[in-house]
């Protein structure tokens, strides 16, 4: 459990929420991008509890996890079962709780574009940009769509340059920024397709 883990302090951690059904090469590269460019010291992976409407959504989030943990190779990707632990199933709520937990970390929200365009439809979106930087990294075939987003437009002026992203600076926010970038075109919703 990361709770036991209080020596974090000052220290820049991303947050890679997501179901990872399958985990594939994407996940990785984005990852490897987001240490980069934020100069993170680790970067969480909260593997969502996935749909409740699934038979088991507990044993298919442990399954998940377990992928995860046999594919990664990198010691800055932290994968977690952070919603099961908690109990909970909004990004919100997930945020909320490891700020208070962690208050001297500098959290940043990492999503792909493809996470922007649809951010409208989120528990409390509004509230999310207020809580940690968001660093939004491209994906194929999304730049246009997600730049022009509910949430995008709702954010307009306080989308910034990622070298000006400081989450040291809280009293700035909301801020948020778009990473242009070397694309992966690996998808897990693809490869569920292809896998059907």
């Amino acid at each position: 459990m990361i709770f036991a883990n209080k020596n974090l302090k000052n220290l820049n951690i991303g947050l890679f929420g997501g179901s990872f059904d399958p985990v594939h090469q994407g996940h990785f590269h984005l990852s490897n991008l987001a240490i980069k460019t934020l100069q993170l010291k680790q970067i969480w992976w909260l593997v969502s509890t996935q749909n409740p409407l699934k038979e088991n959504p507990q044993e298919d989030s442990i399954r998940r996890l377990k992928e995860i943990k046999d594919r990664n190779k990198n010691y800055k990707v932290i994968p977690m079962a952070l919603e099961l632990q908690l109990n909970t199933k909004y990004s919100y709520y997930t945020i909320s709780i490891l700020k208070k937990r962690f208050p001297q970390v500098n959290f940043f929200w990492i999503i792909g574009a493809d996470n922007l365009l649809i951010m409208h439809k989120w528990y409390n979106w509004k509230k999310l940009f207020y809580m940690c930087p968001i660093v939004v990294f491209d994906r194929p075939n999304y730049f246009y769509k997600s730049i022009s987003s509910k949430a995008a437009r709702y954010f307009l002026k306080n989308r910034m340059p990622v070298k000006f992203l400081n989450s040291k600076t809280r009293k700035s926010l909301p801020k948020w920024s778009y990473v242009k970038n070397k694309l992966d075109y690996n998808s897990s919703s693809l490869i569920r397709n292809n896998i059907n």
